[in-house]
């Protein structure tokens, strides 16, 4: 990665913290403003947290796709169902032909850091020159800076930080 990166995280803690119902917020609110803000984000709930079970959301269309699959009440595994996965990050790759202002990819997490997940539309968004928003969990962040080579933004779990920075990659 090259050239200058217009690639930025919020870096949040813990799984209660509202920070899917940031993205989506802010999403709403930059495309009210006649911004193209699209991608993917968590599905939430009435509290504004990650719903149960997970699921993918268009935040242009809304279209849910879910990304869990049941491995029974015993099991230790992870849930995540690389299919529902895979089929959601079209979503990401139709961003290539019609590239909004801002595009947003859930999380940067394991499935990421293990060379799945939505690494390869990360690579493509960025290599398209177009900027990507996303979320890491602190306790990914070293893994996350050797990503991006340390280019990327982190931005603290602060609608005003994340606004600011969304501004200023959207009237560049």
């Amino acid at each position: 990665m090259s050239r200058e990166l217009n690639l930025a995280a919020i870096i949040y803690d813990k799984d209660d913290q509202p920070v899917d119902a940031l993205l989506h917020t802010l999403a709403a609110n930059l495309n009210r403003r006649g911004h193209r803000v699209a991608g993917l984000a968590m599905a939430i709930n009435e509290q504004g947290l990650r719903r149960e079970p997970m699921a993918l959301q268009d935040l242009e269309t809304g279209c849910e796709y879910p990304i869990a699959q049941n491995l029974g009440a015993e099991s230790q595994s992870c849930c995540l169902d690389p299919c529902g996965l895979a089929e959601a990050t079209g979503v990401l790759r139709a961003l290539l032909t019609h590239p909004p202002g801002l595009a947003v990819v859930n999380r940067f997490g394991q499935q990421e850091i293990d060379g799945k997940g939505c690494r390869a539309e990360f690579l493509q968004l960025l290599d398209a020159g177009i900027p990507v928003l996303t979320v890491v969990r602190r306790k990914f962040l070293k893994q996350w800076q050797e990503f991006s080579g340390g280019e990327a933004v982190d931005l603290p779990f602060s609608e005003a930080a994340v606004q600011q920075w969304c501004d200023e990659v959207l009237k560049s």
